[in-house]
């Protein structure tokens, strides 16, 4: 692997990284004769006008810049030739940005690819130009398996887009939702607070009017959606690692279990290497077998894990859970009765 960066290093105490960011942006676009003025660049980079003067003060103050306001091109130029000290990334910074690059690429394709395709050419145009990166090898050696999306690509990105607007301004959204699990289609209103993608689909975790509670909705089963200009307040005490903290993946129930799994030796080589909860507590057993314990809010999605394990792992607790895969178990033998 060749990384390439011929720039000095700069340091300015007090100037965010985002501030850093558009100062240099600014500095281009003067020094290409563009004459911008405040009220375009807010516009072009999406900030306010009163954050963009602060921005030209830095430039002025603390970077010595010749900057003046044209009034016959009404915007900024420089008065003479201006350079402003090159930026510095480190390797460690260039390859994260070039590998979240590779994977977000992976969305190429879809309405997605488009957000995705928009985010990447204004992480370019806050770059330095003269950027010399050649990680042509790494094409070679790294790949990332990304899950298909679930649902329709283009009214994924339409309901997504939406819901990202409405989290920003805090308004409720009216939702046509299926429920898989009831095979039934009702109408709700909800406040939208975070989005999530887990496993190829998108969930939007929002307060439900109609069920009085915070719930997860998946993108996909939203069959029609419309933002309304009713403003919502979020709850104060919420945040996503909490509502989910009980979750093996994505899904939550009304109560909290201690689950305790006994594995097979031969599989529990491979569960000591990995953390599958935050919670999971790891017992050896002299025969080299394993104990599973860890505290899961719903049991379905913990049954859907098992299941890939066959006859190797064993459910101690709770008897619900137990129960459960003990019918799907006599379910599957008959199923395969006549291979025994």
């Amino acid at each position: 692997m060749s990384l390439v960066l011929k720039r000095n290093k700069i340091g300015i105490d007090g100037v965010s990284r985002q501030s850093l960011a558009r100062i240099y942006t600014i500095h281009r676009w003067i020094a290409a004769g563009r004459y911008p003025n405040v009220a375009a660049i807010a516009e072009r980079l999406e900030v306010s006008s009163r954050t963009i003067e602060r921005d030209i003060q830095i430039l002025r103050d603390s970077f010595g810049a010749p900057i003046v306001y044209d009034n016959w091109h009404r915007g900024y130029r420089y008065e003479k030739t201006f350079s402003l000290p090159p930026l510095r990334l480190t390797e460690g910074e260039l390859l994260t940005l070039y590998l979240g690059q590779r994977l977000l690429s992976q969305f190429g394709g879809t309405p997605f690819g488009q957000i995705v395709q928009g985010a990447l050419t204004k992480l370019k145009v806050m770059l330095p130009e003269k950027l010399t990166v050649d990680l042509a090898l790494l094409d070679e050696d790294i790949s990332f398996a990304i899950e298909t999306l679930r649902g329709d690509a283009e009214k994924l990105a339409a309901v997504y887009s939406d819901l990202c607007q409405a989290i920003q301004t805090n308004c409720s959204v009216h939702i046509v939702y299926y429920t898989a699990s009831r095979d039934t289609v009702t109408g709700r209103l909800i406040d939208p607070y975070h989005l999530r993608f887990y496993r190829g689909a998108w969930y939007v975790i929002a307060y439900c009017h109609f069920r009085r509670e915070i719930r997860l909705f998946a993108l996909d089963r939203i069959q029609q959606w419309q933002v309304t200009g009713q403003k919502f307040k979020m709850a104060p005490d919420f945040s996503p690692e909490a509502y989910l903290q009980h979750s093996l993946g994505i899904e939550r129930g009304p109560r909290v279990y201690e689950v305790i799994i006994r594995f097979q030796p031969e599989q529990a080589r491979w569960i000591k290497e990995r953390q599958w909860h935050p919670s999971q507590a790891l017992e050896e057993l002299p025969d080299g077998g394993l104990v599973l314990k860890m505290h899961l809010s719903g049991l379905h999605e913990v049954k859907r894990w098992l299941l890939g394990f066959g006859g190797r792992a064993e459910v101690l607790s709770p008897p619900e859970l137990r129960q459960e895969m003990a019918r799907d178990a006599r379910a599957l033998a008959g199923i395969y009765s006549d291979e025994v």
